[in-house]
């Protein structure tokens, strides 16, 4: 057996064990669980810890995407989150990044257990190289614990500015105190300053103190990007701040009529690059590249790559590919299979849902890009 069918038996034995191991009610929650369902990005895949987030953050879309203001804990076990993973045909272990903190805070007092257990569950089973967003105090228990679930785990400490976090972040700790206890975590675990969102006329007004302080504390690495808004983040920025509105109003190409929209900054980030070139920070202009950073991989699967460690290629070779689709039930025309990614060339008439799993699980085992086309 090759290695690509290797992981999915690899999967399907993690879902045997908890099955047997798991209540019946537990099982079936899993079965109808968004984390069965949901296809991973090039970025990983989001799993939640808890649904919602207080820390009410003026510039955050989560709300306008029906989430509330309250953090509760996720409604299925940490174990049942994991089944509904190992359901999940998408999810390559070992291979697949995992994303925690995109629509919650993790490590929120009602929560933070939890999490900390799931994270671990996650590893343990999945082998999922992990990375977390958070607004927390790290203080040496969570450390630990993310230490204990991965011993390379990304962290990701936001902060996006110092002097207008009470406006702005009115109910999320201190950004002092995010930053210095992110330069603790630096010395067990990869920890970047993640300056997401950049606000426009603010981030970069404050970056010079911002980077300075994180330097200061040990920070060595800082992730850079972009402010999505909707109509109800302008309505919440406009409530504080009228010019700030007028300046990002100035920036969008359209107005955000049903969705999310990313504000032109390319300027102000450039300025943030330099700020951090000059204090000689590792810089990520995406979240995933700290990740694949921390745990020595390699990824070329967008147009940001390649990331990460080139000696890393190779993850499975033509013969596991060819294998892989006649596994599949897919005849093959040709694979040309190169650092910069593959093309797969198939014979006869497949249904399109087909070839997209085919497309989206090997651009995750490889993390490549796959173009696949019908002779």
């Amino acid at each position: 057996m090759g290695r690509i069918l290797t992981l999915i038996e690899d999967r399907k034995r993690v879902q045997r064990e908890l099955e047997r191991n798991l209540p019946t009610e537990v099982v079936e929650r899993a079965r109808r669980d968004p984390h069965r369902r949901r296809i991973p990005r090039p970025c990983g895949i989001t799993i939640h810890t808890s649904v919602g987030c207080s820390n009410r953050c003026v510039y955050c879309y989560i709300y306008d995407m029906g989430f509330p203001a309250t953090v509760e804990k996720y409604p299925l076990t940490a174990e049942g989150v994991v089944y509904a993973l190992s359901l999940n045909r998408y999810v390559a272990p070992a291979r697949t990044l995992a994303a925690y903190g995109s629509v919650t805070e993790p490590f929120n007092p009602i929560t933070k257990s939890f999490s900390l257990k799931l994270m671990k569950l996650v590893h343990r089973y999945l082998g999922l190289p992990s990375q977390v967003s958070t607004k927390s105090i790290l203080n040496g228990d969570t450390v630990s614990g993310l230490a204990a679930a991965d011993p390379r785990f990304s962290i990701l400490v936001t902060v996006v500015t110092i002097d207008r976090a009470r406006v702005l972040e009115p109910y999320a700790p201190s950004p002092i105190d995010r930053i210095v206890h992110a330069g603790y975590a630096s010395r067990y675990l990869h920890t970047s300053l993640f300056i997401r969102p950049v606000i426009p006329g603010v981030t970069d007004a404050e970056i010079d103190r911002i980077i300075k302080v994180s330097v200061e504390h040990g920070v060595k690495h800082i992730v850079v990007g972009s402010l999505r808004v909707t109509r109800g983040v302008l309505s919440r920025i406009h409530g504080v701040d009228p010019q700030l509105h007028k300046d990002i109003i100035s920036r969008l190409s359209r107005e955000p009529r049903g969705g999310q929209i990313t504000v032109a900054e390319t300027d102000v980030k450039d300025r943030i690059i330099r700020s951090a070139m000059d204090y000689q920070l590792k810089i990520y202009t995406s979240a995933c590249q700290a990740n694949i950073d921390a745990h020595k991989e390699f990824c070329n699967m967008c147009r940001m790559g390649p990331c990460g460690n080139t000696g890393r290629v190779g993850a499975a070779d033509e013969g596991d590919i060819a294998e892989f689709l006649e596994h599949s039930g897919i005849r093959l025309g040709g694979i040309r299979l190169s650092r910069d990614g593959v093309d797969i060339e198939m014979r006869g008439r497949i249904r399109r849902e087909r070839i997209e799993y085919v497309k989206r699980f090997l651009e995750q085992v490889l993390r490549l890009r796959v173009e696949i086309r019908n002779r």
